[in-house]
């Protein structure tokens, strides 16, 4: 069993559960991914027979310090034992409730591609709450077509699927040209959450909730951060600003 020392002094626990009572969206976005890897790790450990997970354990498996892991878990309300770690079931629990995972949402799928096709065929969205209910395509040659178990349904049965089953959560896997469009015959529909899987950034207004997945930014990201790894290319460092670092004549010293 792989354990480490938990988080937190003693009198922290009645803290941290009001602090996790608060919703999700009281997080910072960052604190938000962390916590899903963490389920994540904490999914996958449990099904191999794992009882218990250490900081130390999903700090080395993320790239992180393990104190930011303790501090994550006490911000979710999750507490440890010294020399035991935390109970997986907890973990599974807590983060559940502070996702949102206990919530099971139907969303569409909108666009059919090679992409869109794998989203379809993907398994595992169930486990985060999420069940992907219909899928459409506006491609003659696509619907019709059975992929992951949905047969793909044109466009123009997409306004009373959404109305019918009062879906407020679409994935949109479309060509760029048109992803904008969409988003917005999505928002006047009453959807309020966007996957958008589209290489462009989204617009939406502010009462509706967005998550731009850039693949082309990402890999553009990582072939960087390989070159700078590999030494094939520097990081330029920009030299000191004057102003900042000379005080004005006559300025006080602080600090």
């Amino acid at each position: 069993m792989k354990t480490r020392e938990p988080s937190g002094p003693p009198g922290a626990a009645a803290r941290n559960r009001r602090a996790a009572a608060d919703d999700a969206s009281g997080f910072p976005r960052p604190l938000l991914e962390r916590l899903a890897l963490y389920y994540q790790i904490a999914t996958s450990e449990g099904e191999e027979g794992q009882d218990a997970i250490s900081s130390a354990f999903l700090a080395e498996l993320i790239g992180i310090d393990a104190t930011l892991v303790r501090k994550d878990m006490a911000a979710a309300g999750i507490t440890g034992r010294p020399k035991v770690g935390y109970a997986i079931a907890e973990v599974l629990a807590r983060l559940d409730s502070v996702l949102g995972l206990t919530d099971r949402n139907d969303a569409i799928l909108i666009g059919c591609g090679d992409l869109g096709s794998a989203i379809a065929r993907y398994a595992g969205f169930g486990r985060y709450g999420l069940k992907i209910a219909a899928v459409f395509d506006v491609d003659p040659t696509k619907i019709g077509r059975s992929v992951g178990g949905h047969v793909v349904l044109p466009m123009e049965k997409c306004k009373s699927f959404i109305e019918i089953f009062r879906i407020q959560i679409a994935i949109l896997a479309a060509p760029a040209n048109g992803a904008q469009e969409t988003a917005d015959w999505l928002v006047r529909k009453g959807v309020k959450a966007i996957w958008n899987f589209a290489p462009v950034h989204l617009r939406v207004p502010d009462d509706v909730a967005v998550r731009n997945e850039n693949l082309a930014l990402g890999l553009a990201q990582l072939i960087h951060m390989f070159k700078v790894k590999r030494g094939n290319l520097q990081v330029p460092v920009p030299a000191p600003d004057a102003a900042q670092t000379e005080p004005e004549l006559g300025a006080k010293r602080t600090g």
